[in-house]
């Protein structure tokens, strides 16, 4: 029988359901069953929408709710949590250093501990650069939930700090690419494709863990 996982996770920009379909399809070519399962976001005290205008106002009044761990109302497909799966992947973007307010407000659920008490998952990051606390949070959130870390991985924009930070503006804004930013070099938003192709990587990682039985520490 195919080993079953879930990938749940949550994307604004699309960026992390393209690492999620990813790694999906490294899934499926280790012999795998991949669910991927996208978080909604419904809270209407926290609406969010594409492009940001005026960008700084709209995104500056998500940064306290935001780095403070504040909760939202979120849905995920019961039928889809309430399967049976050989491991859970967890997928975020960083928003402020942090994992998403969405996945934040699903791994605090009732339904997130049900659907990983006792079970294995595996976490990654989707960003310009900061992961690291990200990945922090998730992990602390999951193994209170009942779950056991068995690795993680991050997955980031291409540029130094200032391209991908101008980058992200541009695009917030224009919802379109360009090649400079204020006089400075950017490059297309979000991840590349070598990103992806780690993402798949990672996947394929994932399943052979699972086949041996063995579980690899987290780096």
């Amino acid at each position: 029988m195919k080993p079953r996982i879930l990938i749940v996770y949550y994307s604004f920009t699309r960026q992390t359901h393209r690492v999620a379909e990813a790694m999906a399809a490294g899934f499926r070519d280790a012999g795998c069953e991949p669910t991927p399962c996208a978080i909604e976001f419904i809270d209407d005290r926290y609406p969010i929408e594409f492009p940001f205008r005026p960008f700084w106002p709209k995104l500056l009044r998500w940064v306290w709710p935001q780095v403070r761990g504040v909760t939202g109302k979120v849905r995920v497909p019961e039928d889809i949590l309430a399967g049976d799966y050989d491991l859970i992947c967890i997928g975020s973007p960083s928003w402020w250093l942090h994992p998403a307010m969405p996945v934040v407000s699903f791994l605090k659920s009732a339904a997130a501990e049900r659907l990983l008490r006792g079970r294995r998952f595996a976490m990654f990051a989707v960003c310009r650069g900061a992961w690291a606390h990200n990945l922090r949070i998730v992990r602390f959130l999951g193994k209170r939930a009942g779950g056991t870390l068995v690795d993680s991985a991050a997955f980031c924009f291409r540029g130094n700090t200032l391209q991908s930070a101008l980058s992200f503006i541009n695009y917030m804004h224009s919802g379109a690419d360009r090649d400079r930013y204020w006089g400075v070099k950017i490059y297309p938003f979000g991840i590349p494709e070598e990103g992806l192709a780690a993402a798949r990587a990672f996947a394929r990682r994932l399943a052979d863990g699972l086949k041996t039985g063995g579980e690899q520490p987290p780096p």
